[in-house]
């Protein structure tokens, strides 16, 4: 961009547009405008110790346009927010002492694929290394693999830059200058003791990950051995509020409704306000400022139907695109409307030729016990319960808590057996009813409390293969994500009301890294979902064995014409 003081007046349009409500924007990028503008004003003021400078506002963004993106293959064009960033870290600066920048410290928060990665964290990381003398960079991810992805990226903009290649070396770990001290170090959140550190810059990407605020405080304390330190977190939101990054949050809000003043922190929140409603598209642009270029709405209007379909993908539709912090990441699992009961019963005797799969949950001794069958006949997959509960139990909890319990017993879909505990004799003989009618070829269980019931199964039933199922929700995450899949192509035939309601009882609450399984809101609820569980181990099952060639059963007379 050739045009003199051009990004200066980009930065200053943008602004106004915001002010002016040209841009939809939130309460939050409103105030950080605000803060813009009365800065401006604030530095043509006598006693004010800061001033702007346009050249080097000028210079950085020409830089950031300067270099190659390896996935397009073609220069960095900036978009006015991305300017915006650029014109308040490099703008501001000391009147007495111009070199020395005004921010120290900045906090941008904007939804994911809005190109924070290429457009701000890559130049900064690169202008911040070349520009600063004897410049010690650090680029910090939340992992070895996003701290991996990081550095080749930035390796292949040095390599296809003919300027930057000549005057820089990349190493395994970092990029260095030649016949210099400058490098710029890339880590992870969790890399040794960061303490020692005497950074010139620092950016930590996606900060809602972190486990710890230890990172950002090593850096923002090494930092201050510097004149000209900067420490950059870059992050979407995340779940919860006892997260570093929710601290951070915090702070940068206190910074811009003015209740908290720090004139050396840079604060920029793009975000749906508080009150705003997740599902409304037409308040998009308030979390993806990038909305309309690059990012296309069609794209997040697919992430935003598929989370109103599938309430397990709300948390993180809401977290990574409304760009809010879900205090309470649980949430119902299955809509309804798309369950499939049949209005007649399932004529099971059709079912019984064709080769199925158990899940074995033996839940506590005291309370429910659920076995499964999964059948699958050309693309859908029929379901078979049995659930077994003691007396006691029935009338001690569920007589009060769940009264359809008493009617389910009456109708034999739910059998109690006599005392406190569940008497396993009753599910083993079923068990064995269940092998002798239909093609039983596994049954998957979960190893707690059932070693005993196992090892009388397995002598009992030798031609069935019973495997131990992890329960960990690594190991549910896949089998939990193609269970939604078949729901919601109502590919899945349950007619069990018992199911149906342990469906309504499962939560999702996904871990940081996005795996979940369905689990009760609170470990001490009555309301059970182990049918959820055994339907989804006997589904994993199905479906692992489902392209195996089927073993072929030898006649007599075909296993006596082998001698």
């Amino acid at each position: 961009m050739s045009e003199k003081n051009a990004y200066s007046r980009i930065a200053a349009q943008y602004a106004d547009d915001v002010l002016k409500n040209k841009i939809l924007s939130c309460l939050a990028l409103k105030q950080a405008c605000q803060r813009f503008k009365n800065d401006l004003a604030e530095i043509k003021k006598d006693n004010s110790p800061f001033a702007y400078s346009v050249e080097a506002v000028e210079e950085v963004c020409s830089f950031a346009e300067s270099l190659i993106l390896p996935d397009q293959k073609k220069p960095l064009k900036l978009l006015p927010w991305q300017v915006f960033v650029y014109a308040n870290l490099y703008g501001f600066v000391y009147k007495k002492q111009p070199e020395r920048r005004r921010f120290r410290r900045a906090f941008v928060f904007v939804a994911r694929k809005n190109g924070k990665t290429a457009g701000l964290l890559f130049p900064n990381c690169l202008y911040q290394f070349l520009t600063e003398p004897a410049a010690a960079s650090y680029l910090i991810s939340a992992d070895d693999k996003h701290t991996e992805e990081a550095f080749n990226e930035i390796s292949k903009i040095v390599k296809s830059n003919t300027e930057l290649d000549s005057i820089c070396d990349c190493w395994a770990n970092g990029i260095t200058f030649k016949d210099d001290l400058s490098f710029l170090k890339f880590n992870t959140q969790g890399a040794g003791n960061l303490d020692g550190f005497k950074p010139s810059f620092a950016c930590l990407d996606e900060y809602w990950s972190y486990a710890s605020s230890k990172p950002l405080t090593a850096m923002a304390y090494g930092s201050r051995a510097r004149t000209n330190g900067l420490v950059l977190v870059i992050t979407t939101a995340g779940f919860g509020t006892d997260s570093p990054c929710y601290v951070e949050y915090q702070k940068s809000k206190h910074i811009l409704e003015g209740s908290l003043k720090d004139d050396s922190y840079f604060s920029l929140i793009y975000e749906y306000d508080e009150k705003d409603d997740w599902k409304d598209e037409k308040l998009l642009l308030k979390s993806n400022p990038s909305l309309g270029s690059f990012l296309k709405k069609e794209n997040i209007i697919s992430d935003l139907n598929s989370a109103i379909d599938q309430p397990s993908e709300r948390p993180d539709y809401i977290a990574k695109t409304c760009n809010r912090f879900t205090f309470d990441n649980t949430s119902a699992w299955i809509d309804f409307s798309k369950w499939v009961q049949p209005e007649t019963e399932i004529d099971y005797s059709e079912l019984e030729g064709i080769p199925c799969y158990g899940g074995l949950d033996l839940s506590s001794v005291n309370d429910l016990t659920a076995f499964t069958l999964c059948f699958k006949k050309e693309d859908k997959f029929y379901f078979k319960h049995r659930f077994y509960i003691p007396e006691e139990t029935l009338k001690e909890k569920y007589k009060k808590d769940n009264t359809q319990f008493l009617d389910w017993v009456d109708r034999g879909i739910v059998t109690a057996t006599p005392g406190a505990v569940v008497d396993y004799d009753y599910v083993i003989e079923d068990i064995k009813k269940d092998c002798q009618r239909f093609q039983i070829k596994e049954i998957a269980y979960d190893r707690w409390q059932s070693q005993l019931l196992i090892k009388r199964l397995d002598e009992e039933l030798p031609e069935i293969l019973f495997i131990a199922y992890d329960q960990s929700i690594k190991n549910f995450f896949n089998p939990t994500k193609e269970f939604e899949r078949l729901v919601y192509e109502q590919k899945l035939i349950d007619p069990n009301p018992v199911q149906k309601w342990m469906l309504g009882n499962a939560c999702i609450k996904p871990l940081p890294n996005g795996m979940y399984k369905p689990m009760k809101k609170y470990k001490s609820s009555t309301a059970r979902i182990d049918g959820v569980i055994t339907a989804i181990m006997a589904l994993d099952r199905t479906e692992v064995n489902a392209d195996k060639p089927e073993e072929k059963q030898l006649t007599l007379e075909e296993i006596l014409s082998v001698f």
